[in-house]
């Protein structure tokens, strides 16, 4: 029994020894290596130098390239190919490496360790600095920069300063080169106030700016048109005209009160009506009165409100109209439309400047559409065309009634005018009279002068090309029965559109 034991517990040292051995043996082999179970980056790097485990790190690392974007959100991008990008884990590994403990392995062994590992980034200097300078966020040098007023095609006068937010190139670089280092995507020059600055202003962008504020007054009158469901703001786009400018003086100065141009030898100055100031001085290209104020001229408001009221002018304009096949049309010419009585609107616009009125306004017309805007026919009109000989009446949108129509004698020139008209009129039981001819109907719907919709009795065919040499004088025949039924919908003012 005794020689039994001391046989196992031989053995027992011996495996002792043997497995201290091999402990220690791996302990010296980890001298140089990295210890059981370490990871970096998900890579098992165990038995491997510092060298080899930044080979390998280095290798499968991607450079990432970086956006920059500026205050105004602009976005510059630098290549990381570009400027030599590159990334060497040697320093991070180095430092695990010192820190491992060869002696205690073995704890690895039960659950591994992962590395932290953060690249040293590299790169071109010079090929990054003349990327960033050829940025167009330098363009401006400060030298260049100044404060100015200009008028701005459909927008009116606009201040345009470039002494505030001076991008700074050094601390910009800064930023950029410590984003490369760090290896984000992203950067956001907002974010950093060292990226900007304000330049110093000089007595002179100071005055200017003071004028500036003086327009932006003016061309805030706060009064909306409304045109149907659009509406546009008199605002600068339209009074910015009006404002007397140097280049101006010598036309305005002399002008005279004439009563075929409205507006013309009247203006406004500090909120009054008055005739061009005796007294007045030039303040940064603008003239102003003795007391600084800015001066308007009425005739160029004149003007300018024409030029917004006349896009909604609509007699006789040309307009787009679906027809009832489908396809888009030009219609030009015809009375049917709105129209905008000019003078009630003029006097109306010099109160409301005048007095600071801010109101959403609908102009005074002489005549109404069905619609105000420029789609003024609305869905319930009369559509003829002249080449189908074929007329439709809608109601609300939907297709009452068609028919098929003779129109003009084309042979003896009585064509059917063509365009957009309306129905000015109705009467039953009328004599159509005219050079050579006296017709009865029973139901009359005048459109235009002596031309209009009605029943003829006399004819038994209708459609066709019966109208290029047997139609009418230039009015639209419908069978009876359907003109009786056009009659009873129709209303006065009801569209008609002819091409």
């Amino acid at each position: 029994m005794k020689t039994i034991i001391k046989w196992l517990s031989g053995i027992f040292i011996v495996i002792v020894i043997m497995t201290a051995l091999a402990y220690m043996a791996l302990a010296v082999y980890y001298h140089d290596h990295f210890v059981f179970g370490t990871w970096a980056r998900g890579h098992y790097i165990t038995g491997l130098s510092v060298s080899q485990a930044a080979e390998l790190l280095n290798e499968e690392y991607e450079t990432a390239d970086l956006t920059v974007k500026d205050k105004e959100g602009k976005k510059y991008e630098i290549n990381a190919e570009d400027i030599g990008v590159k990334a060497d884990f040697t320093a991070s590994l180095q430092t695990a490496f010192d820190r491992q403990n060869v002696v205690s392995w073995i704890v690895n062994t039960i659950s591994g360790k992962e590395l932290t590992m953060v690249p040293e980034i590299t790169y071109d200097e010079d090929a990054l600095e003349k990327a960033v300078s050829l940025w167009p966020l330098f363009d401006l040098k400060e030298e260049d920069r100044t404060i100015e007023i200009v008028n701005v095609a459909y927008e009116g006068y606009q201040l345009i300063d470039t002494m505030d937010d001076v991008p700074v190139y050094d601390e910009i670089l800064k930023q950029v080169d410590i984003a490369v280092r760090s290896g984000v995507g992203e950067l956001d020059l907002e974010n950093f106030d060292s990226c900007y600055k304000d330049l110093e202003l000089t007595d002179k962008m100071e005055s200017v700016k003071k004028t500036y504020e003086k327009i932006s007054k003016l061309q805030d009158t706060g009064i909306v048109y409304k045109f149907g469901s659009q509406e546009i703001e008199f605002d600068g786009s339209f009074i910015s005209d009006a404002i007397v400018t140097e280049e101006q003086l010598e036309d305005m100065s002399s002008q005279k009160t004439r009563k075929s141009e409205p507006g013309s030898g009247e203006f406004i100055s500090g909120g009054e009506e008055v005739s061009f100031p005796k007294s007045y001085s030039i303040e940064n290209g603008f003239i102003v009165d003795y007391a600084g104020n800015l001066i308007l001229s009425e005739s160029a408001l004149y003007e300018s409100m024409q030029e917004l009221c006349g896009q909604y002018d609509t007699v006789g304009a040309a307009r787009s109209f679906i027809s009832n096949d489908g396809d888009t049309i030009k219609v030009n010419g015809g009375t049917y439309g709105n129209k905008i009585d000019n003078d009630k609107e003029f006097e109306y616009l010099i109160s409301s400047i005048l007095s600071g009125t801010k109101e959403t306004h609908e102009p005074f017309y002489e005549q109404l559409a069905a619609e105000q805007g420029t789609d003024d026919i609305g869905d319930t009109y009369v559509e003829i065309s002249i080449d189908d000989q074929h007329l439709y009446y809608y109601k609300d949108g939907e297709l009452v009634l068609d028919c098929d129509i003779v129109t003009g004698n084309v042979k003896l020139g009585r064509d059917t005018p063509t365009g957009v008209y309306y129905v000015y009129g109705k009467a039953k039981n009328r004599y159509l009279r005219g050079r050579g001819y006296v017709s009865f109907v029973k139901f009359w719907m005048p459109v235009y002068k002596g031309v209009g919709i009605h029943d003829a009795s006399w004819r038994d065919e209708f459609g066709g090309d019966i109208y290029t040499d047997s139609g009418s004088h230039g009015c639209i025949n419908l069978p009876s029965d359907k003109a009786e039924e056009l009659y009873g919908y129709v209303e006065v003012g009801t569209p008609v559109v002819i091409y």
